[in-house]
């Protein structure tokens, strides 16, 4: 006897890979909440002392609680979602697929495009630090803040179309809505991924000509590369687009994940800045003040020409003057000649009465 459902396999499928997007989007939580936790850690000293950068680190502090807030949001409205499609609106028509599909809810979504924001907006800061004291720094920051500008609206627009009722009724929601969306927030991603990438490899292969191979890799070592410029946001956004070209159900989960994961990347980031790994401004000024190492020895100056060696003979004569008039007088010691009897004669000792 079988229990498996009158369903074709396709509509099986597709509700797995709804239920299973579910449960690894919360095992994804886990690691959102271990990170908060190291970054406060890291931070909160920092944040209450009065040395330099108190601010920057009270403000990315705050920065880390709103993201644990919204990640926090869109897990539970998610697993809400999950919950209503698997268990209360199991008959829904052509299953918890159809119905996850059709279903908008309108705090999961703002938390979804919040948490894009939050991802792009410092993915961007990273950019404008590491080009910081460069010639480009202005066009980076404009170029920045019309991509930033470009997102907002874009996410703006999705959630006012997609939180209308006539399309949470309809279901019409989103996926033909949220594609382009994620298409133009993931350009901009691999931009600033590839801008942060590039300035990353040129610090490496400066500060490595000045101080060797092994001082550059903090910095533009393979994890370096993979947190500083969010290639795990990056990638998650592929693996939602990719399938959802394709027509594949799988996107399904990774769509959920990628909720998590706009989360996790600012993250890491942030804890590589509390731990003192991440570029910062002194990272640029001590590239700068160690650059004069790099010029060819013909553009040093010359050193002066070393001194004629000075050549100093000293001689020593040995003169013996002798004086008559000085007699060695009689004392109670043996003579040199009987100083080796003297010394192998036995000693006592006595108190002297």
């Amino acid at each position: 006897m079988s229990y498996r459902p009158d369903e074709s396999n396709a509509l099986i499928y597709a509700e797995g890979a709804w239920l299973q997007g579910a449960i690894v989007t919360g095992v994804l939580y886990g690691v959102v909440i271990v990170l908060t936790v190291m970054c406060w850690r890291s931070l909160w000293p920092r944040a209450q002392s009065h040395a330099t950068g108190y601010k920057t680190n009270r403000f990315l502090f705050g920065y880390v609680a709103f993201l644990f807030v919204v990640g926090t949001i869109y897990v539970a409205f998610n697993a809400q979602i999950t919950q209503l499609g698997f268990i209360d609106n199991r008959l829904y028509p052509d299953g918890p697929s159809a119905f996850e599909e059709a279903t908008s809810s309108p705090p999961l979504n703002t938390a979804f495009v919040v948490s894009d924001w939050c991802a792009d907006l410092l993915m961007i800061w990273r950019c404008t630090v590491v080009y910081r004291d460069t010639g480009i720094y202005f066009i980076i920051v404009g170029l920045g803040s019309l991509l930033f500008l470009g997102t907002l609206v874009t996410g703006t627009l999705w959630l006012v179309i997609v939180s209308t009722p006539v399309q949470s009724a309809s279901g019409w929601m989103s996926f033909s809505l949220l594609f382009p969306y994620l298409c133009f927030s993931l350009t901009i991603n691999i931009f600033i991924s590839l801008l942060t990438v590039i300035r990353l490899l040129y610090h490496r292969h400066r500060i490595s000509k000045v101080l060797g191979l092994g001082h550059g890799a903090i910095y533009a070592s393979f994890a370096a590369i993979v947190i500083e410029s969010a290639a795990i946001y990056s990638i998650c956004s592929l693996l939602y687009l990719i399938p959802y070209t394709l027509n594949s159900p799988i996107s399904y989960a990774f769509m959920q994940l990628l909720g998590e994961a706009q989360v996790v990347a600012p993250l890491l980031i942030i804890y590589r800045i509390a731990v003192g790994k991440a570029w910062t401004n002194r990272s640029t000024t001590l590239m700068e003040e160690n650059s004069i190492q790099l010029r060819r020895p013909l553009d040093l100056p010359k050193p002066p020409p070393p001194p004629a060696p000075v050549n100093v003979e000293i001689s020593f004569h040995q003169e013996i003057a002798r004086d008559e008039s000085i007699r060695a007088s009689k004392l109670p010691y043996p003579s040199l000649e009987s100083t080796e009897d003297y010394a192998n004669a036995p000693v006592t000792f006595g108190r002297a009465i």
